[in-house]
């Protein structure tokens, strides 16, 4: 992806003209009767917008020429509607949907020359109002004041979104290379993603129901068994029949959700590291009340309560005589328990916090999660499939949110890895999909779908309550939180070889590595800026609501904005430090972090930190904001005071190699 987004970017950057003409195109082409409803142009626009914010374009002349396309376009649209005028209905599509037209003639109709400005706005009527302004014979100049001043107002709306995306990826950027191109790839994929909906409803929803028609005609009256499968998914006279849709991309979307995060755990991929990242900073963030809130949601997740839940609905459906849904439910829920406990036994991944024994000290998937995705998914849909109308969305939105503060307490309390449980979340809810395909059929209002959430959420508040307050104690000590133990090593080890053991790059939040380290110090984070600070090192400006004003402003001198947060494995750094560079927007920036081990001697222990050095350069943007990005290594003039600085009673280390995108020369050992 990163690959991807660079290749885009380099050649927007190398071709600006042909940027300017694809924003005037589109803005013409979002104003223009029949292209305006196929062109993806709001995507692109915000898209281009996001170019602008990365810096890879000027702002104001993209300004100018989306303004000058949607003026165009517009008056395309309103020469086309006064030159063919009652002629238009002949033309596709307007001989198919004539309803588009009289629509428009009715809005121009009742807002008048306002109904420009209006229209402009309006997903609809965007590409018709023009149209029918010139069909209905609306005076140019009345036209073009109303087509100018919405296109002045309409332009910024469009690109502005996208240049404050652009500029958030740029900070973000700073913050993690990689999570900037995984950023950039959603907010594609979401724009596009709204755009194929639209499309899909206004051109993919009729043709699917010709095709449920046709599929239906053709099977209707046939033996065998592709036609007994076409009448059992798609009977027009089975109400639950457009579930099976639904039912059946949940279950695709679960199944290959899992089964990816199945193969990044197997295979030791940056999700991996990403779950030690995501665990220790949420570690790190813990408070004695969220730790109380958090034990309680986790507890309505433990087999007590899950069980006296399970136990009340399968009594439930078999009290209304719903005999197979209540086996039925039974059945999912074993297969579940018994699908962690196999999985479990298999992959062997051990819990951030050891809290239990036997195949249960293994983390891989989460058991609460799992259950409570199937529990819950189960006892959704078969409340919402007894319902109509918009009740139907109540149940799936209460289980959903009960589901998420279940699995989220797990992460929290570091009972699982981030993997854990959206293996188990998905897992869960494909095998509630797979129950409500079984049993589309069987879910009726005879199941009194009120009576049935209304015992099961007694039921949930009777038994968690109890449960809460006769093993919260128990659980404060289970899931206390645990400070990381360092592994202790000697000094001759150390300087031996053993310095190969500690972490060689930051590892970011998504886990992936970034920038090597090229520093370990063994002793304190304070005796190591001393050292430095006497070396002409010095302390960042301090985050606030004043120095983070100053990326808003493009004179702000390089000192007084604060170094970026960056973290190694979720962790923020025991000491930052900057000095200047050569030029005045330029400074070299060094961040240090415990490494997780210690030299241990007869005066005690001493913390090994390992630092990493950087180069950051501040780029001023559209006269108004200023954003320091990493510039490369540090220069070697910087390299040498840094050397200098720890070279009076440190031992200096050079560990050579060849520099390549993943390795680079240059580790530096010191202690005191």
């Amino acid at each position: 992806m990163t690959a991807y987004v660079h290749a885009v970017t380099d050649f927007v950057v190398q071709h600006p003209n042909w940027a300017s003409l694809l924003v005037f195109l589109t803005a013409a082409a979002e104003a223009i009767a029949v292209i305006g409803a196929i062109v993806p142009g709001t995507a692109i626009l915000i898209g281009v917008g996001a170019v602008v914010g990365l810096g890879h374009l000027p702002l104001w002349p993209i300004l100018v020429w989306a303004t000058l396309g949607a003026i165009v376009g517009d008056g395309v649209s309103y020469w086309l509607g006064h030159r063919y005028r009652h002629h238009i209905v002949r033309i596709w599509p307007f001989s198919r949907r004539p309803q588009l037209l009289s629509q428009g003639e009715a809005f121009v109709r009742r807002h008048g020359g306002k109904s420009v400005v209006i229209g402009r706005f309006l997903p609809v009527m965007r590409a018709v109002v023009p149209l029918v302004a010139g069909v209905l014979g609306m005076s140019p100049v009345r036209f073009y004041v109303a087509n100018i001043l919405s296109a002045v107002a309409w332009a910024p709306l469009h690109i502005l979104p996208g240049v404050a995306i652009g500029a958030l990826l740029v900070v973000v950027g700073g913050i993690s290379g990689r999570l900037l191109a995984v950023l950039v790839g959603v907010i594609i994929l979401a724009i596009a993603g709204v755009w194929l909906l639209q499309l899909a409803v206004v051109r993919a929803l009729p043709l699917l129901a010709r095709a449920h028609v046709a599929a239906v005609s053709w099977a209707r009256g046939r033996t065998g068994v592709a036609p007994r499968l076409v009448m059992s998914a798609f009977d027009p006279d089975d109400p639950s029949a457009s579930t099976v849709l639904l039912l059946g991309l949940v279950l695709l979307a679960c199944g290959i959700g899992f089964v990816g995060i199945v193969q990044d755990v197997v295979a030791r991929d940056p999700l991996v590291q990403a779950d030690a990242a995501i665990s220790h900073l949420l570690q790190s963030m813990r408070t004695s009340w969220s730790d109380r809130v958090m034990i309680v949601l986790t507890m309505l997740g433990d087999t007590v309560v899950s069980a006296s839940v399970a136990f009340v609905t399968i009594g439930w459906l078999a009290w209304r005589r719903a005999w197979r849904l209540a086996a039925g439910f039974g059945v999912a829920l074993g297969l579940a328990a018994a699908f962690v406990m196999a999985l479990k036994a298999v992959l062997h991944v051990p819990r951030p916090i050891l809290f239990s024994v036997g195949a249960d000290a293994f983390s891989f998937p989460s058991g609460h999660a799992t259950m409570a995705a199937t529990l819950y998914g189960m006892l959704a849909w078969l409340i919402s499939a007894s319902l109509s109308g918009r009740w139907r969305l109540a149940p799936l939105a209460v289980g959903g949110a009960l589901v998420g503060m279940i699995a989220a307490s797990r992460i929290y309390l570091a009972a699982h890895w981030p993997s854990d449980v959206g293996a188990g979340v998905l897992f869960g809810f494909g095998l509630a999909a797979i129950f409500g395909l079984v049993f589309r059929r069987a879910a009726s209002p005879n199941l009194q779908p009120a009576g049935l959430a209304s015992v099961t959420v007694a039921t949930l508040l009777i038994a968690g309550t109890w449960h809460s307050f006769s093993a919260f104690d128990a659980g404060l000590t289970t899931y206390a939180r645990r400070d990381d133990v360092a592994a202790t090593m000697s000094r001759q080890a150390w300087l031996g070889g053993d310095w190969q053991r500690l972490p060689r790059r930051r590892i970011d939040l998504d886990g992936e590595t970034e920038e090597p380290f090229v520093l370990q110090w063994a002793g304190s984070a304070e005796q190591l800026r001393k050292r430095l600070i006497a070396a002409g090192w010095t302390s960042p400006i301090d985050w606030s609501l004043q120095s983070a004003a100053g990326f808003a402003r493009s004179s702000t001198v390089v000192t007084a904005l604060p170094a970026w947060p960056l973290l190694h494995d979720g962790r923020p750094p025991s000491l930052t430090l900057v000095m200047p560079g050569a030029t005045a927007d330029g400074r070299a920036v060094l961040r240090a972090w415990p490494s997780g081990f210690t030299i241990g001697s007869e005066q005690g222990r001493r913390p090994i930190l390992i630092g990493s050095v950087i180069r950051e350069q501040v780029t001023r943007r559209w006269s108004m904001v200023s954003l320091p990005q990493e510039d490369g290594s540090v220069s070697a003039d910087q390299e040498k005071g840094l050397s200098s600085a720890l070279s009076a009673t440190a031992r200096l280390v050079r560990i050579s190699g060849t520099s390549t995108a993943e390795t680079r020369p240059c580790l530096l050992l010191a202690f005191p």
